[in-house]
């Protein structure tokens, strides 16, 4: 196609530029908004309970038959269990970020049914549950009241009965959990004692519920075949109870002699809570907490508002004295990042402006430009949603870099006009005529170039590939977009809006800006003739560059992202093994009330006897420390409220304390910091995997890289041992299921089945009454029936001894492991911090404890090393798109070497700054690698055309660098100075806006000041070494 094509069809070329805008203002309205975009692995959870079990036991009969099945399942990378000594059983599955999640679920339903036949039938029975892991939570609702008749087990089954349904039912809702449940239950009390005087066992109780609690089927009078009846009536009749009385009346035994002995005569009954493990409250008040989680692609901010929406609509209906509020909403940190890539998407896009006016020098060449950048953005929208991305921090700090980025084209293009039109004296259409017909290669093959830049990283595995996708695309599209419209729309406006210079004085600043343009253009020139003359420095000192790209690359601190202020954290308090959940509420309370006057906080939700690390755990209580929103707090930096709270929960003697960001991708991992696995490989038994990790610990401590250390290995718990003789049992004629069943029945819990309650099913359990469960003592009054009928009590039939034992086993891919975790401290990244602690192990632990790494530090030890390969793949793919370009391939060789030089700058501005070689920076490199090679495009170009042309070569490379310095410069400084707001960036989500900024600016800065000296020094010794070669 002609390049006066468009010029000639100004209608055409306008119409195209609307439908792009059009097309992408549909994109913006219909783009999801989340935080990031989908990289979270498929996470499948599986859990079962055996009541009653300890740790060994449940580790010994559910955890190793279901992950001898799970294990190798298609698609994982691994698995975490733990098993507890409140008998709970789970196992997390984290698969590669490939994966179906549908089908993963799937696959683990299956392989879980094939392990149901070798598991205890009490397990079945309870249930075994597999969901997907929804990777984060979106908002935390809490019911609250402060009437006393409203207590914590009426809120939690009211926010269950009337709330949760209606929530599951919102699209987009993932999961709804109802923290600390205390869900309805029927308990059965039992006094062990009263039922020995009548000759009970527990078993004749169990036996009792089940016949006479029990759904079945009555039958049909008149059903076919049948003559002579007109209608068919089915019959009916009490089936499961559902009243406290009904149980009560429940006949456990009636007498020869009439007498009857029902269920109230040996126990109490009562409705309420199945379990008493866990507490929920939010400032230290009662309260029933629900978290919701967002499915994955579902818009944030979409789905919050429908639940708000809802629950508005559910509280109408609420009794007096109950409300509701909001504590956490995720997309409140959500909007306010995406606010802030806004308005430095906006601050940007005006300081491009200023710098295209005073560089073009009149307001009808600045609108070119200015009309070519918001058609390239908002265009892009469009083909975001196309290739199913959303407005994500990611793809909106992609477009901030292509701001600058995009103006280039138009810039090149008027400067092309407006130079032809002055020197040669053309009409408006004349002069864009000329200009475009030698402009049209360059323009492609400078965003080929870029494109190049971005396909090979966009094509990188795992979570990197992900992030690497979305920047690369958006920006690549942007880009494309960008010369579609100079190719089109910036033409014709050319030979429609432009006219020649005026005779008359410039303005006093634009005559300035003109003088040190050409003082600049003068000296960029002599400077390039001296290079040329003293070509061993020059070439020295690019060697030099090259080795301190290296140096620095190896140097330079390295993390996978960069930490983020999400507006809140996590305080865990480790009470001794064994206390009760009164204690660890005590501690819970104190450390509230204390938080609550923390001027910076606003909200403290509470789960006490319960921890992220260990799971359900009386001893344990988390946390969430929500503070106020960032613009109201007195305190700028989340860290130093971490320490406030971290000096004063330390110094509570009964309790240790640990303090943990969020996970910097919600999902990822326990928390922000990074997490290592110790595992008992070979023979190691539990004990040297206790001595490792208080080894580890030790040292740890000392190294200067880490901080907030804390492991999931529990200290040894005290236990009571009963030893059954077994040759006893046999000679009495007592099964050892009686033994053991009567036991966990009267001190844990047997659950027995099922009743109906508000359209609801729950569970019915017996247990003996708290005064008979309290001690060692107590034993002495359960009894068991032997073979000739008389009651035996089980302590006749064994011993009991003191111990001590694990309190909750936790397995790694099938290992006995325990969980460091921790964050790196401050001034060194999770890089370095990972590095110590594999020092520490290969140091002082021995050889059959393994190590491994899960959550985010899997991800980072994955992608380590990754910033060489994706350098290495920019390169190539430059040199290749520019061989095939030029139909050569030494030319390109000059601009490729060009490059380093700008990455040195990219390093250089990261040491300064004290950032980090992240994710954020590699994309940057990246970036800056097409940045670059664009400059050095705009020069190789013109000074091949004027070698093909027979002038010499060192006066091309010369000319061709005087013709080009201005657009050079220009087009730098519109791209340095869009990048200021993201160097200088604040408030929440800042970090990932530094880190990718700084690189990119530091880097253009040398590159504008330093690279464009190499671009004709290395031209000009390319064409003599060809020169040579063809002697």
């Amino acid at each position: 196609m002609k390049s006066d094509f468009f010029i000639d069809r100004p209608v055409f070329s306008t119409v195209l530029s609307i439908v792009i805008v059009i097309v992408g203002a549909i994109g913006l309205a219909l783009l999801p908004v989340d935080q990031y975009p989908q990289i979270v692995p498929p996470v499948v959870k599986v859990s079962a309970s055996y009541p009653g079990a300890d740790a060994q036991t449940v580790t010994q009969a559910v955890a190793t038959p279901i992950e001898q099945e799970l294990n190798g399942t298609p698609g994982m990378i691994y698995m975490e269990s733990s098993s507890s000594n409140s008998g709970g059983f789970t196992v997390t599955v984290t698969f590669d970020i490939s994966t179906d999640p549908d089908l993963a679920a799937v696959d683990i339903q299956n392989r879980i049914k094939e392990a149901e036949a070798r598991l205890p039938a009490e397990v079945v029975q309870n249930g075994i549950s597999v969901e997907k892991q929804a990777s984060s939570k979106l908002l935390t609702i809490t019911l609250l009241s402060s009437d006393p008749k409203f207590d914590e087990i009426y809120l939690s089954n009211y926010a269950t009965l009337n709330v949760l349904d209606m929530l599951r039912r919102i699209p987009g809702v993932g999961r709804v959990s109802n923290v600390g449940s205390r869900y309805y239950a029927m308990q059965i009390w039992v006094e062990p004692d009263k039922l020995a005087d009548l000759g009970l066992t527990v078993k004749d109780l169990q036996n009792a519920l089940k016949d006479q609690n029990r759904e079945s089927a009555a039958g049909v009078l008149g059903q076919a075949p049948m003559e002579g009846v007109d209608v068919t009536i089915p019959i009916t009749a009490q089936g499961r109870l559902s009243s406290v009385s009904q149980f009560e009346d429940i006949v456990v035994r009636a007498n020869p002699d009439g007498s009857i002995i029902r269920l109230r005569d040996v126990a109490n009954i009562s409705l309420e809570a199945q379990s008493y493990n866990t507490e929920s409250g939010i400032n230290g008040g009662n309260a029933a907490v629900l978290d919701i989680y967002m499915l994955p692609g579902a818009n944030a901010v979409e789905v919050a508002g429908a639940v708000r929406a809802t629950m508005d609509e559910i509280s109408r209906n609420f009794p007096e004295g109950i409300t509701y509020n909001v504590p956490f909403d995720m997309t409140t940190y959500i909007s306010e990042s995406i606010h802030e890539v806004y308005s430095t998407l906006f601050e940007a896009l005006i300081l491009v402006i200023i710098v295209v006016y005073l560089s073009l020098q009149n307001w009808r060449a600045t609108l070119i430009p200015v009309v070519a950048v918001p058609i390239s953005l908002v265009g892009t929208f469009g083909v975001m949603l196309a290739f199913g991305f959303s407005l994500n921090l990611m793809t909106l700090l992609g477009l901030i870099l292509a701001i600058g980025t995009v103006v280039d084209d138009a810039i090149v293009v008027v400067e092309n006009v407006e130079r032809i039109m002055n020197e040669e004296h053309l009409s408006p259409y004349e002069a864009t005529k000329k200009a475009m017909s030698g402009l049209g290669g360059a323009l492609i093959a400078m965003s080929l170039v870029l494109c190049a830049v971005f396909v090979p990283v966009s094509f990188l595995s795992g979570i990197t590939g992900q992030l690497y996708r979305q920047f690369s695309i958006t920006i690549a599209v942007s880009v494309i977009i960008s010369t579609v419209v100079a190719l089109t729309l910036s033409p014709v406006m050319c030979s429609l809006f432009l006219r020649p210079e005026s005779a008359g004085k410039k303005n006093k600043l634009f005559r300035y800006i003109d003088l040190y343009l050409a003082k600049g253009n003068k000296f960029y020139g002599r400077t390039i003739v001296l290079a040329l003359g003293r070509s061993r420095r020059m070439f020295a000192a690019f060697g030099i560059l090259l080795v301190g790209i290296w140096a620095m690359n190896r140097l330079a601190p390295q993390s996978f992202m960069s930490q983020e202020d999400q507006g809140y954290f996590t305080v865990e308090l480790e009470l001794p093994e064994g206390a009760t959940i009164e204690r660890t509420r005590e501690v819970t309370d104190r450390a509230v009330r204390f938080l609550k006057k923390d001027p910076d906080v606003e909200y403290v939700l509470n789960v006490t006897g319960s921890s992220p690390r260990v799971g359900t755990n009386q001893a344990r209580s988390q946390l969430t420390v929500i503070l106020k929103p960032w613009d109201e707090r007195e305190t700028e930096d989340i860290g130093e409220v971490m320490q406030r709270v971290r000096d004063e929960l330390s110094r509570y003697p009964e309790s240790r304390v640990y303090l943990s960001t969020p996970p910097v991708i919600p999902g990822l991992g326990q928390s922000g910091g990074f997490e290592m696995v110790l595992e008992a490989r070979g023979n190691t038994t539990y004990g040297e995997l206790q001595q490792a990790v208080d080894t580890l610990m030790y040292y740890a401590g000392r190294t200067p890289e880490l901080t907030g250390l804390s492991s999931s290995m529990q200290g040894d718990i005290p236990q009571l041992y009963f030893d059954v003789d077994r040759d006893k049992a046999q000679l009495l004629g007592v099964s050892m299921s009686d033994v053991f069943s009567t036991m966990k029945a009267f001190t844990g819990s047997i659950y027995v089945n099922d009743f109906n309650l508000f359209n609801r099913i729950y569970r019915v359990y017996i247990q003996a009454e708290a005064p008979y469960r309290a001690s060692r003592d107590n034993l002495n009054l359960f009894f068991v029936r032997g073979a000739d009928g008389a009651m035996i009590p089980v302590t006749a039939l064994g011993t009991t001894d003191y111990t001590t034992g694990p309190g909750t086993i936790r397995r790694f891919n099938m290992f006995t492991s325990a969980t460091i975790s921790g964050e790196a401290a401050h001034g060194y990244s999770s890089g370095q911090a990972m590095d110590a602690l594999e020092r520490i192990v290969a140091e002082h632990l021995p050889a059959d404890i393994g190590v491994e790494w899960s959550g985010l530090s899997y991800q980072e030890k994955r992608v380590s090393g990754q910033t060489g390969v994706v350098l290495a793949l920019a390169f190539l793919f430059v040199f290749l798109f520019l061989a095939a370009q030029y139909e050569s391939w030494s030319v390109p060789v000059a601009v490729i070497l060009s490059l380093p030089v700008a990455c040195v700058g990219a390093y250089l501005g990261i040491w300064i700054c004290g950032l980090e070689n992240n994710i954020y920076f590699q994309i940057g490199l990246v970036m800056l690698v097409g940045l670059v090679a664009k400059n050095a495009i705009l020069i190789v170009e013109f000074a091949k055309e004027e070698v093909e042309k027979g002038r010499d070569i060192v006066e091309a490379a010369v000319t061709a660098a005087h013709l080009r310095f201005r657009p050079i410069v220009m087009t730098s400084l519109s791209c340095i100075l869009g990048l200021l707001p993201l160097v200088f960036a604040s408030g929440p989500g800042s970090a990932s806006r530094q880190g990718i900024g700084t690189g990119v600016f530091f880097g253009m800065l040398v590159a504008i000041s330093a690279g464009i000296v190499f671009v004709p020094f290395f031209f000009v010794w390319i064409y003599r070494l060809k020169a040579k070669l063809k002697r």
